[in-house]
């Protein structure tokens, strides 16, 4: 339940954090320094950031208290600094920050690199599915040209270079169809990698945290 918990106020704090300031002046105003200072922490914010904090309050006349602030930080600490978090911003492919220390450090960084495995993996199945619409593009591209080529019509020696192109436009779209199997076959393989990554690599943090 802690975990979630966890999860829950760092989406708190990210809601708290639009715009460019640091702070919005209802924040400065509201004074609540202590969970301020733990939503920032929570969703990564270095312990400098107060600095910042005290720029967009002096603005307004308001002085921070500081010592809640940095209270509040610490024990924001808790919950970005967490396997779950950490396995959770690496399979979302997200910049972790380095504010976790050592003693939490560890955990965290271990939790992440195992999240990135799930995202290495889910992300050559998205290039893949790229590509493939690609090839798809292709062939549809020279099925329209091969449908729209009508040599009946032509005169002269018309028909005969009509044909030829007709020709040369099948040979191009033989290839074609055949690199979009071939494409379609890897992105089958890759899906089916991805799945047995995910479920392995599920697992062995499942193990390693005790989720």
């Amino acid at each position: 339940m802690k975990s979630f918990a966890g999860i829950a106020v760092i989406a708190l704090g990210l809601a708290g954090l639009g715009g460019c300031a640091a702070v919005t002046k209802e924040q400065c105003v509201a004074g609540d320094w202590s969970e301020l200072g733990k939503a920032h922490a929570s969703v990564g914010k270095p312990a400098s950031h107060l600095d910042e904090v005290v720029k967009s309050c002096g603005k307004h006349g308001i002085t921070p208290n500081t010592e809640a602030y940095m209270s509040g930080w610490n024990r924001g600490l808790q919950n970005y600094c967490t396997p779950l978090n950490g396995f959770t911003l690496g399979k979302q492919n997200k910049q972790k920050s380095p504010i976790c220390p050592p003693r939490m450090g560890a955990g965290f960084n271990q939790a992440y690199q195992l999240g990135h495995v799930i995202w290495s993996a889910r992300n050559r199945v998205e290039r893949a599915e790229t590509e493939v619409r690609s090839h798809e593009m292709r062939v549809d591209e020279l099925e329209e040209s091969l449908s729209g080529l009508n040599c009946k019509d032509k005169k002269k020696d018309e028909p005969k270079e009509c044909r030829k192109e007709r020709k040369k436009l099948r040979q191009r779209l033989d290839d074609a169809e055949f690199d979009l199997s071939s494409a379609r076959y890897d992105l089958d393989d890759l899906r089916t990698e991805a799945e047995f990554i995910s479920a392995r690599t599920n697992a062995e943090a499942a193990r390693l945290f005790a989720w």
